[in-house]
């Protein structure tokens, strides 16, 4: 069965919050909460600590993408003011778009402000060789080294670091300036304060009491995307098909995400770059034929002209990797195969491509609004082997639109159009020259099986403003369409008379007998 979806609304918030209140208000007679005037020591909140995450990626059309992370972690607050550092966190954040709440709970269990935040600082200098000896120029450091081969014997000397950029240098106590063997080891007295194992964010904070508490953190991160693949198919009979959706998700930055709830934005601005098919996709296929089955669940809301997705099992990234992810299965789909002409206005003849187009209503197999991705159509022929017959991009489809994937060119559909009588009819309300012409379609199926015909107009720079036609219909300024059942080696002939604006032709010296608007 296909996956079940939800829909609703949802928003997102971003900048740094100062969060002193949480919950309805109590008495105004109730004396304000004061931080004491003591000075705690420092507190980490470690990732260990965790007890939720949710990453939610957002994928551009060129160049890496981002996600908003969210996550909350348990924290022992002291009484009074302290650093409070939460380390492991993205490598790539945006420290403005940190949101931050600090929350206790009441004994009646109603969350409250657990004090108040005075500073927040982004620590990614991370520890390595090259960086701690950077660091330590003009401080004291020992060098080890092994002399004389064999039977030679360790050595070390202590020194001030002069320079690291082309080896170190040390100046010992008498002044003098020796260049350091690179396979020494260089012993520090101490860890640099602003170099940190993991990027860490840190806050600098007042708590009321002393509580246990949860700290609620989100924020942006760069260098995450996401792509949409899908692996359809077709049954020898050419009228079911098996529907399976991966998304590929890629973390370049530094930092691993145990266990998180995945969620993928996407919506009809969304474009995406045919990856190379990760070979998890052809064991799709193949799980299809042999009838395997997994429980896969997903969520989608509305987000105005885009769509989230929830997955809602959680997932695991990994830093610097990649990772495919299926978030919906569709048995038996209901399949029709037409055969889809996009033709000019002039006169010609034109091939048309052939199309699976899938049953994606509500209450069918494939209830899912379906991500703007690549399709690979498979079909499996009589001997029972799977042959690859297509590949191509499909748009992003609500629920409600047939989901159409491109099979490959069909030479048996021809679509002949002629167009005739052209005359200027006036201009427009907006000053547009407009001019009305006669239009035939000729539509002949050369194959042996009926076939769905598909044939859409489009009017180049002009736009249509009218359309007289039974069997045509104006689907938006840019485009007609004509659908129609070709039964096999037969032909239909469609008349229109077709009004079209241009927008290059826009003046006010000649006036029209009548005016048409769009």
């Amino acid at each position: 069965m296909g996956s079940h979806i939800r829909q609703g609304l949802s928003g997102w918030a971003t900048g740094l919050l100062l969060v002193l209140s949480v919950g309805a208000s109590g008495c105004r007679s109730t004396p304000p909460r004061v931080v004491p005037d003591v000075l705690a020591p420092p507190v980490v909140a470690p990732v260990s600590a965790r007890t939720s995450l949710a990453l939610t990626i957002y994928s551009r059309p060129s160049g890496p993408g981002y996600a908003f992370v969210r996550e909350a972690r348990k924290v022992r607050l002291p009484a009074g003011r302290f650093v409070l550092s939460a380390p492991d966190i993205a490598s790539d954040l945006v420290p403005e778009t940190t949101r931050f709440q600090l929350l206790s709970f009441d004994e009646d269990g109603k969350a409250q402000s657990a004090g108040e935040l005075y500073e927040q600082r982004y620590l990614y200098d991370q520890l390595g060789p090259e960086r701690l000896l950077d660091k330590a120029e003009g401080q004291r450091v020992t060098a080890v080294w092994w002399a004389g081969h064999r039977k030679g014997q360790e050595r070390s000397l202590t020194g001030t670091v002069l320079s690291s950029k082309e080896g170190v240098l040390l100046r010992l106590d008498d002044g003098t300036v020796v260049p350091i063997d690179s396979r020494a080891r260089i012993f520090f007295p101490a860890l640099p304060p602003d170099l940190v194992v993991e990027p860490t964010l840190t806050w600098n904070v007042g708590s009321f009491e002393a509580a246990d508490a949860v700290l609620q953190l989100s924020y942006r991160a760069e260098r995450f995307a996401w792509s949409a693949d899908y692996v359809v198919t077709l049954a020898e009979s050419e009228n079911l098909a098996d529907v399976e959706g991966w998304v590929t998700v890629v973390n370049e930055g530094d930092t691993a995400f145990e266990d998180a709830k995945l969620q993928l934005v996407a919506g009809t601005v969304n474009t995406v770059d045919e990856p190379a098919p990760p070979p998890v996709m052809y064991q799709a296929a193949m799980n299809m034929m042999e009838g395997k089955e997994e429980s896969v669940r997903a969520q989608q809301e509305s987000l105005g002209d885009f769509h989230l997705y929830t997955v809602e099992h959680p997932t695991t990234l990994p830093a610097r990797s990649s990772k495919q992810v299926r978030f919906v299965i569709a048995r038996a789909v209901p399949v029709q195969l037409e055969a889809e002409a996009s033709v000019p206005l002039q006169s010609g003849s034109y091939a048309s491509v052939l199309k699976a187009r899938l049953a994606h209503d509500k209450g069918t197999p494939l209830d899912v609004p379906l991500p703007a991705g690549v399709a690979r159509s498979s079909m499996l022929a009589r001997s029972g082997s799977l042959v690859q017959v297509g590949q191509g991009s499909v748009e992003h489809t609500p629920v409600g639109e047939p989901w159409r994937v491109e099979l490959g060119s069909d030479a048996n559909q021809i679509t002949r159009v002629v167009v005739t009588d052209e005359s200027a009819l006036g201009r427009s309300a907006a000053g547009e020259q407009v001019v009305r012409a006669k239009v035939k379609v000729e539509a002949r199926n050369a194959s042996d099986r009926p076939r769905l015909r598909r044939i859409v107009i489009e009017p180049g720079h002009l736009r249509f403003v009218g359309l007289s036609s039974a069997v045509a219909k104006l689907e938006d300024p840019k485009r007609i369409v004509i659908e129609t059942t070709l039964e096999a080696g037969k032909a239909a002939s469609f008349e229109l008379v077709v009004d079209m604006a241009d927008p290059n032709a826009v003046g006010s010296m000649w006036s029209p007998s009548f005016e048409v608007r769009p």
